[in-house]
């Protein structure tokens, strides 16, 4: 059955519907017949291009403007394209800049982008081309600021010394700033989307993958320390940090990351914290070492007092407490000997050394120990004489110090050996079989408050301060020390090597002194100021065991009102006294009469240098730390 024709007012009202249609369209129309030129054009065209009724403009384009023949849209290169869709093909043409300036309109520049659109008859052939226009103006701003913005960011992230990072709000990673591969030293791009997680260490990716899932699932900021491998190939210390991007909605659009070589702080806070776990173990250990004498002091306190007329008691109590004393004495003047030579206060006294009279004295030193415990000493020397410039007394304490922890620290019946060679330095190495040293420990066996573990056959090793002095006091003598070991177990060599002096004399050797105490061969009327009363009250009965007459007052007052009783040749006084101190208390008794012509020595325990010019200045005439060398005391009062 045959279609029925339209009638005329269906016509009518078509056609009518199709022009309201065009006229109220919201964006811009022109219609083209096929020869290029225009139609009719809308309502919107009009505003976009800012034509109206009557304006010589619109009459122009519906008149005598032909599209196929405007030379500037042929040099812009829109004319091709527009061909194109009168050969019957869709097209969109090039972005056109329209500056209303140039038509003699008012108004801001515009861009402007068009579709072209044939219309084709029943047949298939184009009978019109429509054209729609937008005005893509703020489109294009809005790009280029972002454009622009974006290489602001770009340059200030590649200027900062920070690694920069970005990702996609599902944490796919596509962008990362120029230090991010100076550091990696990988190809860029090659760690995008996933393949940063391979630049981890194995050891820290999985807990990194944690971290950052957590982050993308919950929004809170990511922040971890790992390990990232460097371009040289080592891994480095690095803190991660990123935060999301939110928009208007509170949706995250991206995420900025940052990547910091934390290296460096990270091994220095770490090696702080070690240096303050070994110092915590060193004051335990002190604290130790310190309690350990005064049990077998205290017990012998009380056999003096159980039996003081019991000879064979009194002399083993006299004995413990004098050998307990001289370990605490040592220990003491271990704490004392570092701290000076760290701190540069030891000079010492440069003269020609011949080493092999060192080690022979350093053998001479620590021999009771090594045959108690049945260790086998070889030695092996250098022919000729082997001399360096040093301080004698000082070499032979580094050369005992390595002898005994060699000793201490190999089991019973080991083997111990020092060798000394000449080449361009003299190196002198003391080795031993014994307990050996942990791999991880090597490295700080000189530094202070560094020892290995203490086990129970190792429970009187001292402080562990030994090889820290020995390093401080061979540094001095422009020498240098090295450790070995192979392990735990395995034994460990000590080598020192010290420049060599050629063509000097030996030093004359200094004959010890016989240790004996003589009595004293004129009594000397001696005052002992000390606020110790135990102290005090053993020092005046020592002297007066040697002939002297010997006055024990515990308080300064007392003994400014003791001067004026009568004369003395000798004031021992303590610096640390209540009320007035020994320096003041020095003073005050060498302008009274009993006091004028004595001779004044300092017994204390402070010993810096300080101390010793506030001696001096306070008339002094000798200064001695406790616990004083009692030879030495009555070597001054002799000559006194």
């Amino acid at each position: 059955m045959a279609s029925p024709v339209p009638s005329r007012s269906d016509q009518l009202d078509t056609e009518q519907r199709f022009q309201t249609l065009f006229e109220q369209a919201p964006f811009s129309v022109q219609l083209l017949s096929v020869d290029g030129r225009t139609l009719r054009v809308n309502q919107a065209w009009k505003d976009l291009w800012g034509a109206h009724d009557g304006d010589p403009l619109l009459e122009f384009v519906l008149t005598d403007y032909n599209m196929l023949a405007d030379p500037q849209l042929e040099a812009k290169g829109v004319t091709a394209h527009l061909r194109r869709a009168f050969a019957g093909e869709p097209v969109r043409l090039p972005t056109i800049y329209y500056d209303p300036a140039e038509l003699g309109k008012p108004g801001a520049a515009r861009w402007v982008e068009a579709t072209a659109r044939p219309i084709k008859g029943p047949d298939g052939s184009v009978v019109e081309v429509m054209l729609i226009h937008e005005d893509v103006t703020e489109r294009l701003l809005a790009d280029r600021a972002l454009r622009a913005s974006e290489a602001q960011f770009r340059t200030i992230a590649d200027a900062i010394p920070q690694m920069v990072w970005s990702t996609r709000p599902d944490g796919f990673h596509d962008y990362y700033n120029r230090q991010w591969y100076e550091f990696t030293g990988v190809p860029p791009g090659s760690t995008d989307g996933e393949a940063w997680n391979g630049m981890f260490h194995p050891d820290d990716q999985a807990r990194a993958w944690e971290v950052w899932r957590h982050s993308l699932a919950t929004g809170e900021p990511y922040e971890i320390e790992y390990r990232l491998r460097h371009r040289s190939g080592d891994y480095r210390w690095v803190l991660g940090r990123a935060l999301p991007v939110r928009d208007d909605n509170g949706q995250i659009v991206r995420w900025m990351g940052t990547c910091t070589d934390i290296h460096e702080q990270k091994r220095v806070r770490d090696e702080l914290l070690a240096n303050n776990r070994r110092k915590d173990d060193f004051l335990a250990m002190l604290a130790h070492e310190l309690r350990n004498p005064l049990a077998p002091i205290s017990t012998a306190a009380h056999l003096l007092r159980a039996a003081p007329s019991d000879p064979s008691k009194v002399e083993r109590s006299a004995a413990i407490i004098d050998r307990q004393v001289r370990h605490m004495t040592e220990l003491v003047d271990d704490l004392l000997d570092v701290s000076r030579v760290t701190r540069g206060l030891v000079e010492l006294e440069r003269r020609p050394v011949d080493i092999k009279g060192v080690v022979a004295s350093a053998i001479e030193q620590v021999r009771p120990l090594i045959d108690a415990r049945g260790h086998q000493l070889t030695t092996r020397m250098a022919s000729g004489d082997v001399v360096v410039l040093g301080d004698r007394t000082r070499l032979v304490q580094v050369v005992a110090n390595l002898l005994n922890n060699a000793a201490k620290y190999t089991p019973p019946n080991g083997a111990l050996r020092v060798v000394v060679e000449v080449g361009e330095r003299v190196a002198l190495c003391v080795a031993d079989s014994g307990t050996g040293i942990e791999a991880q420990l090597l490295p700080h066996v000189f530094e202070l408050f560094t020892q290995g573990e203490r086990t129970p056959d190792r429970s009187q090793g001292g402080l562990g301060l030994g090889l820290a002095l020995v390093k401080s006091l061979v540094d001095l003598h422009g020498g240098s020390v090295t450790a070995e070991s192979a392990g735990p177990g395995l034994g460990s060599a000590f080598t020192v090597t010290l420049p060599l002096l050629d063509g000097e004399a030996l030093p004359a050797s200094v004959l010890p002194s016989s240790g004996a105490t003589p009595v004293a061969s004129r009594a000397l009327r001696i005052m002992v100021v000390d606020d110790n009363k135990d102290a005090a009250d053993a020092l005046g009965v020592f002297l007066g065991n040697l002939g002297h007459l010997v006055r024990v007052e515990h308080e300064p007052m007392r003994a400014m009102a003791a001067v004026g009783e009568g004369t003395f040749d000798v004031f021992v006084l303590d610096i640390g006294l209540p009320v007035l101190d020994g320096y003041s208390l020095a003073r005050q008794l060498r302008v009274q009469p009993g006091g004028m012509g004595a001779k004044y020595i300092a017994l204390t325990g402070y010993g810096s240098n300080d101390d010793r010019q506030r001696g001096d200045e306070a008339g002094f005439h000798h200064y001695l730390v406790k616990p004083a060398d009692l030879d030495e005391l009555v070597r001054l009062l002799q000559r006194a």
